[in-house]
């Protein structure tokens, strides 16, 4: 039997948060919580499945996963999001792989995603289903540099698991508005960093919107969607705007 770790980022997640963790406990030898503030329910349920509980205060979404991968009792590290409910079939699977031994360094999971209440095609920035990594080994995985949408690399075997992750997100415009906030602000700033030209930011913050929403209503599918595919495909293009508009406004201050 190997071990296994989960860990799970929050703040102010309590609205999925105690079916995430009691389907995350069904097959978690270690279960942890690292926490970045959370006014709500959230520590409150954590503690009542049995989660262990850190405390880090939020800098950006690597540094996060960075510590808590390092807090992981076990090598064998799944780490699933706070809106990210693992299906039985997931479940089912996984305690197979600890079970006969996980034979890669990484997996991928399917991950299925309901935006106020609709299964989508898409969502920038990724097609839905989409496959993360969600299983490493914690001492053979790093992040990519991304402040936002960061991604372990480093493992050297990597198999895929059809049993999915529900990810249910932007339940309402409020929480569409709130991310759109926070990742712009994460997102600008890696633009920045890379040294882009000003006036180059100044035109894409224009020009870049119109092909983000055709991209994400036509060819990523999102026409498929109704009227929330086409409120997708407005965020794609109001993301794209921020961003450089963000990164612009950093490199003029």
């Amino acid at each position: 039997m190997t071990p296994l770790s989960i860990y799970i980022l929050t703040y102010n997640s309590d609205r999925h948060l105690e079916k995430v963790l009691s389907a995350a406990a069904r097959m978690a030898d270690d279960l942890l919580v690292v926490d970045s503030g959370s006014t709500d329910n959230t520590l409150a349920i954590a503690e009542q499945h049995g989660a262990r509980i850190m405390h880090r205060a939020f800098d950006n979404f690597r540094a996060q996963r960075l510590f808590a991968n390092s807090q992981c009792q076990h090598q064998t590290v799944m780490f699933i999001d706070s809106d990210e409910q693992p299906s039985e079939a997931l479940i089912t699977e996984v305690n197979a792989l600890k079970s006969s031994g996980f034979g890669h360094d990484a997996y991928t999971v399917r991950r299925d995603w309901i935006v106020m209440g609709r299964i989508v095609h898409a969502l920038l920035p990724v097609g839905c289903p989409d496959y993360p990594v969600r299983i490493v080994k914690k001492d053979q995985i790093d992040f990519t540099l991304n402040t936002v949408h960061e991604t372990p690399f480093g493992y050297t075997t990597l198999a895929r698991i059809e049993a999915p992750l529900i990810h249910h997100t932007f339940e309402d415009k409020a929480e569409l508005m709130r991310k759109l906030d926070l990742y712009t602000d994460l997102d600008a700033r890696d633009i920045h960093d890379q040294g882009k030209p000003k006036n180059l930011l100044w035109i894409k913050q224009w020009t870049s919107p119109v092909g983000a929403f055709l991209k994400w209503y036509l060819r990523s599918g999102n026409w498929r969607d109704g009227r929330v595919g086409w409120i997708l495909a407005i965020y794609a293009a109001a993301y794209t705007h921020r961003k450089y508009n963000k990164a612009w406004q950093l490199s003029i201050s």
